[in-house]
């Protein structure tokens, strides 16, 4: 072996056990021809000489035949046994991708995350670096699970404050009624049933919604056009918040005239209406413009919904669309607009996503722009 050589090899080995996790270089005949320190502590040998030449499959997995998973397999076949170091290199084709593996072992089940590196040469074919992910992935899963909790627990105290506000107001007007039925005159019991309905009416409301979230329904396309729908979806909010929305512009903004398309128009006009509405409340009855454009590509149907009532904390903006989530102090509201108006987005196939910057928000909707009832 010449000096250029030797110390070649020296600064490979130095690099190699300089870096913290196992790595293994191996040949063409899936031999194990170079590895570091952490590698050894991996395979539990005590010297390198016990591990070079030993296949890597038997050596690092424990198996008798090359892994399934292994991309060397798959890219090349095994070269002849390879020749003397000083062979001349090919360093071209270097190619890199991960894999997750579960180990078995008496300690419990390990996790591994895999890192070939593959490159057209002669003595090293791939090198495989192998880390133990294990305590990260639990750390993920138990972040997971925490995210689940809460977001459960969310939307159980949710579920009982919303319904406990009709409930409790039906109890307030049957007591009511029971105590004074005989005085009462018609009219005022009326009234009285009047207002039990209208709570009725909001607890039911409040149950669809959460069955809707739960059990989205099949969705009915028909030939409609969005445009005509934006402009319901604007009058009938003016219509249900009309003191809210006193002060506010509307600009919708289209280079078509009409935008015809296959898509269920009651539940757009809903998504729309939860979108708009939101919008005024953040307005609180000051002055304010809600603007909305439509832009069609090939595939896709796209609205911008924006106003600039003061933005979307970066703290809350990833928690708007979870169920019963409502960024309101007064309580208007039941925390679940945004939810269902992602359901209504997922049902067409589309996408949703939202975007804040100082005091603008937009909303950006993608639906699939079907120009017939079957096409995609």
């Amino acid at each position: 072996m010449s000096d250029i050589t030797r110390l070649r090899l020296e600064e490979t080995e130095a690099i190699l056990d300089s870096q913290p996790a196992a790595t293994f270089a191996i040949d063409g005949a899936y031999r194990i021809v170079r590895l570091n320190q952490s590698a050894l502590s991996l395979t539990e040998k005590e010297r390198y000489k016990d591990a070079i030449e030993q296949p890597c499959y038997r050596l690092i997995h424990g198996r008798d035949s090359v892994c399934p998973f292994c991309p060397l397999e798959h890219e090349w076949n095994p070269l002849p046994p390879a020749g003397p170091r000083e062979q001349p290199e090919d360093r071209t084709g270097t190619v890199s991708e991960e894999k997750i593996i579960h180990h078995s072992t008496p300690a419990g089940e390990l996790t591994f995350k895999l890192t070939f590196i593959l490159g057209r040469t002669v003595r090293v074919r791939m090198v495989e670096i192998v880390e133990d992910i294990t305590r990260q992935r639990e750390q993920q899963e138990e972040a997971l699970r925490m995210e689940n909790l809460a977001s459960l627990g969310t939307m159980i105290s949710g579920i009982a404050h919303e319904l406990n506000n009709p409930l409790t107001g039906m109890g307030l007007t049957l007591q009511n009624l029971e105590a004074n039925l005989t005085t009462m005159e018609s009219r005022e019991v009326l009234h009285r049933l009047q207002i039990l309905q209208k709570d009725l009416r909001q607890a039911a409301r409040i149950v669809s919604d959460i069955l809707g979230l739960a059990r989205p329904g099949n969705l009915t396309r028909n030939r409609g056009d969005l445009l005509r729908v934006i402009q319901r979806a604007e009058a009938n909010t003016v219509r249900l918040y009309p003191v809210l929305s006193r002060r506010v512009r509307w600009t919708i903004h289209c280079a078509e005239e009409a935008v015809i398309f296959y898509f269920n128009q009651e539940k757009v006009e809903r998504l729309l209406i939860n979108l708009f509405r939101n919008s005024i409340q953040a307005y609180d009855y000051s002055p304010g413009e809600i603007r909305v454009e439509v832009r069609l590509s090939q595939r896709y149907v796209h609205m911008i919904i924006e106003d600039d009532a003061g933005g979307i904390p970066e703290d809350q903006i990833r928690r708007i669309f979870v169920p019963f989530y409502s960024r309101s102090a007064d309580g208007r509201g039941t925390g679940l607009g945004l939810s269902i108006s992602l359901g209504i987005v997922r049902e067409h196939n589309g996408r949703m996503r939202v975007r804040t910057l100082g005091k603008t928000t937009r909303f950006f909707v993608s639906l699939p722009y079907r120009r017939s009832e079957v096409d995609g």
